[in-house]
């Protein structure tokens, strides 16, 4: 997550959560291939993932762009950057790194990136979020891609209706609202590519089933 999240990074880094971690990571890649190849994600590529959090996605990342592209992490949190390193290495990619930073600095070299991208974040950077994507924007080579993907908590829907689930996911977006987060950040995102003069050449929405037992507390 950012630094400009007003909270400590909130999961649990247990085994369960990183397995998690990993099942949902394999379903963006799964789900999302087209759109990752369409950003310029492809062997020999060069793309960071920004938030980073315990290096699922990102170690999907290293997996396609190869020992000859450069997949580097951003991360602020120390536990979730120590459990990136942790599942990088056990699955062969010691050469990837994952570095100290957050979304206004990352410390990324500006305009060399094929893709830059951020996954759930922005929801929890309050105020921050457009000052976030002007600096992600910079980090673009020519041609290059921003990657963005949010949440819109009100599409959440539990079926069978369940009210426990429902009041969790309320209390949920409660939180945010009280620290200024936005947790419709996903229908924003075009918009805010737009105000860096970025052009928008995708943009999708879809609905994405969770089995409770998945659903974190």
């Amino acid at each position: 997550m950012a630094e400009d999240v007003k909270q400590e990074y909130t999961l649990q880094l247990s085994e369960a959560e990183r397995m998690r971690y990993r099942m949902m990571a394999g379903l963006a890649r799964e789900n999302e291939a087209d759109l990752w190849e369409d950003a310029g994600i492809r062997p020999g590529a060069r793309v960071a993932d920004v938030g980073c959090g315990p290096g699922a996605v990102l170690t999907e990342i290293a997996r396609i762009v190869g020992p000859e592209g450069t997949a580097v992490g951003v991360e602020p949190g120390q536990p979730a950057r120590e459990a990136a390193r942790e599942e990088l290495d056990s699955q062969g990619f010691e050469h990837v790194e994952v570095r100290e930073g957050h979304g206004q600095a990352t410390g990324l070299d500006p305009e060399v990136w094929d893709c830059v991208m951020m996954r759930h974040v922005l929801t929890h950077t309050g105020d921050a979020t457009d000052r976030i994507v002007a600096h992600l924007a910079t980090l673009l080579a020519p041609g290059g891609h921003l990657y963005l993907v949010d949440v819109d908590l009100d599409g959440f829907r539990a079926t069978p209706r369940d009210p426990g689930i429902e009041a969790q996911f309320a209390a949920y977006a409660d939180f945010h609202h009280s620290l200024g987060n936005d947790v419709r950040m996903g229908p924003r995102l075009g918009a805010m590519m737009r105000a860096t003069d970025l052009e928008v050449v995708g943009h999708r929405r879809y609905f994405q089933s969770i089995p409770a037992a998945m659903v974190a507390t």
